[in-house]
């Protein structure tokens, strides 16, 4: 019924936050060389491996510190910003050359508009190349990708606090997607279906981490119904955005750009946000339906203190025999565990 339900066999999972970190890390690593390139499909691919990073790092507090997690919640944030920008222009261009197609009677105009979004994205390129030299985007992901770091306590991959963190997460992004849908109301107001699209973003997001590391099932099916929802409201979005600028661009500004094409144009792509707003009412109620039974089924959930208390007694006897059985050793382990990654210093960088 698309509904994701509590996992009752989250507590040996052998997935954790700190694996689908360095997953994602090798992932966009890959990906930079056409990042680089400009190539506007990896450009895309990048920035959704980013916003998975962003909502794991969070979760790594047992395996890195608190500074190193803050520093890498605000690198990335810097990351996703830059490809976001490039992603939006490409999104312009894309439907700039849709709309060539669809109303051939405005397609000189529009070729035009195109010409210019073109200049503008290159000029986004540029500032995203020299955003990840300053950041140092390869090295960091290449340190993030290689490394080994070790619990911070010894219990954490059988008790680890992320799994409570992450059901509170769960329960707080349903609840935040389902009132935003319920504010968005069936009526159309772009600010309000720009806002539930990125609740519904991230409410998706804790959904596929919650999956793979077994604190809920695989949710195939709800998570397919918030994947089809987001697309319907960003298709939305990127044609709101058009409309907005569309009638600044039906001021003479240039001969070859035609007043009454423009105006054609804004017509057929508000005739489109009609259409794409009506199916996503009609996914509304599944949509709900995803989000209150997800509340209920996280909400105030806690671990068995029981099966916590042998966890720790279990793994802190192991880790105190260990301790005793590796005499001299210990100290160079201590200080494996408390290595930080290295992150490079960064120039600051304007907004």
């Amino acid at each position: 019924m698309g509904v994701f339900q509590h996992g009752g066999g989250a507590m040996f999972s052998k997935v954790t936050p700190i694996g689908i970190l360095q997953t994602h890390s090798r992932t966009l690593l890959s990906l930079l060389p056409r990042v680089q390139d400009g190539d506007v499909e990896t450009v895309h691919a990048a920035r959704v491996v980013s916003r998975r990073i962003r909502e794991v790092v969070p979760l790594t507090h047992e395996w890195y510190r608190r500074d190193t997690v803050t520093d890498l919640e605000d690198r990335f944030r810097r990351i996703g910003r830059s490809l976001g920008r490039v992603r939006d222009a490409d999104a312009r261009i894309a439907l700039l050359a849709y709309l060539e197609t669809r109303v051939p009677s405005a397609a000189p105009s529009l070729v035009v508009l195109g010409h210019e979004r073109e200049r503008e994205r290159l000029e986004l390129m540029r500032k995203l190349i020299k955003r990840f030299e300053r950041l140092d985007v390869e090295r960091l992901l290449g340190d993030m990708a290689a490394g080994r770091p070790r619990p911070i306590r010894p219990w954490t991959r059988i008790a680890g606090g992320w799994r409570e963190r992450l059901r509170r997460t769960l329960a707080e992004r349903a609840r935040a997607a389902g009132e935003s849908v319920h504010r968005a109301t069936g009526i159309y107001f772009p600010n309000r279906s720009h806002r539930t699209r990125i609740a519904v973003k991230k409410f998706r997001y804790a959904v596929e981490i919650a999956g793979a590391t077994g604190v809920g099932p695989a949710a195939g099916d709800a998570l397919r119904q918030l994947k089809k929802t987001q697309d319907v409201l960003g298709d939305l979005h990127d044609r709101q955005v058009l409309v907005d600028e569309l009638p600044k661009e039906a001021i003479p500004h240039s001969a070859e750009v035609d007043a009454d094409q423009i105006r054609l144009v804004v017509q057929i792509v508000e005739a489109e946000c009609r259409d794409l707003h009506a199916r996503y009412l009609h996914r509304r109620p599944e949509l709900l339906q995803i989000c209150s039974r997800t509340e209920r089924a996280f909400a105030e959930r806690r671990m068995p203190i029981a099966p916590i208390a042998t966890a720790i007694a279990f793994s802190s006897a192991v880790y105190l025999w260990r301790r005793a059985s590796t005499g001299g050793l210990e100290k160079t382990r201590e200080r494996d565990v408390s290595v930080r990654i290295p992150i490079p210093g960064t120039a600051p960088i304007g907004r």
